[in-house]
């Protein structure tokens, strides 16, 4: 069986819903409107399409509303849902008000290899004894497996450093869209990273992709389809968690039958059509 909602199982690919984004107008008008009922839908929405984590990211918020934006957002989340919150804002700062007012530990998101944002964000880390995603860039991604792997033996030193060690730390290699150029040698960098990363670090991080950041359209393209392949693509390559949007019927169906090959759950020909 698939982990219970909120529930983690290391063995398994976990699904978070990208859901809840201030990138998403719907959202950004619910946000701006402190429509709870609005957000808490898409809560309860994302944990009947099958997630187990749930990102809540509200994107650029002004320095003096950070508190109250995060006060609605977990607040409302948590009476919705019993799904595991991902806070997701690159300062520490903003991650500490959002703490405030988590009462179930959330995995914190996102550091990247700057010294000035992955420091303050694993020293949070380590103070509540929570996971924490980091991600393998600076500021631009590498364009090379090689130069990925690189950024993530930094980010596992540091994060031994604080105590922080496998499962705890997830690493992100960062997929950028498939539409762009070059899209094509950044998603098979990004496979050949999945599968290194168990071979050069015990114990191993786990690691985690959005699924959303390849097809994100470009001006001259769209890569809608490649979404579910990739998936396959990237659980074949030893993914832990697929950030994605729970609302797409053929992602989740990828979903599901990965979860079937991964032993997890019996075959049901009617679940997995898309």
């Amino acid at each position: 069986m698939l982990p219970a909602l909120g529930g983690d199982k290391l063995r398994a690919m976990i699904i978070a819903a990208d859901n809840l984004s201030a990138a998403r107008p719907s959202v950004r008008r619910a946000m701006a409107q402190r429509d709870a009922q609005a957000i808490g839908h898409i809560c309860q929405r994302a944990a009947s399409a099958g997630a187990h984590w749930l990102d809540l990211n509200p994107g650029y918020v002004p320095t003096a509303q950070r508190d109250e934006v995060w006060r609605f957002l977990v607040q409302t989340a948590e009476a919705a849902c019993a799904l595991k919150l991902i806070l997701d804002a690159p300062q520490a700062d903003s991650l500490a008000l959002a703490l405030k007012y988590c009462t179930r530990p959330p995995v914190l998101n996102m550091a990247t290899a700057q010294e000035e944002r992955l420091g303050p964000i694993l020293d949070l880390a380590a103070a509540h004894g929570l996971e924490v995603v980091a991600a393998t860039m600076t500021h631009t991604v590498p364009p090379t497996s090689d130069q990925r792997l690189a950024l993530a033996a930094l980010i596992v030193e540091e994060a031994a450093r604080r105590g922080i060690e496998g499962p705890r730390l997830i690493l992100d290699p960062m997929v950028l869209p498939l539409a762009l150029a070059g899209g094509e040698a950044q998603a098979k960098a990004v496979l050949s990273t999945l599968r290194a990363l168990p071979c050069l670090f015990d114990p191993a991080p786990r690691s985690l992709i959005a699924i959303s950041n390849l097809t994100t359209a470009t001006a001259s393209a769209r890569a809608q389809f490649a979404g579910p392949p990739f998936l396959a693509a990237a659980f074949g390559a030893g993914l832990d968690v697929a950030l994605l949007d729970v609302s797409d019927p053929a992602l989740m169906a990828t979903a599901r039958l990965c979860a079937v090959f991964d032993d997890e759950r019996l075959f049901a020909p009617a679940e997995h059509q898309a």
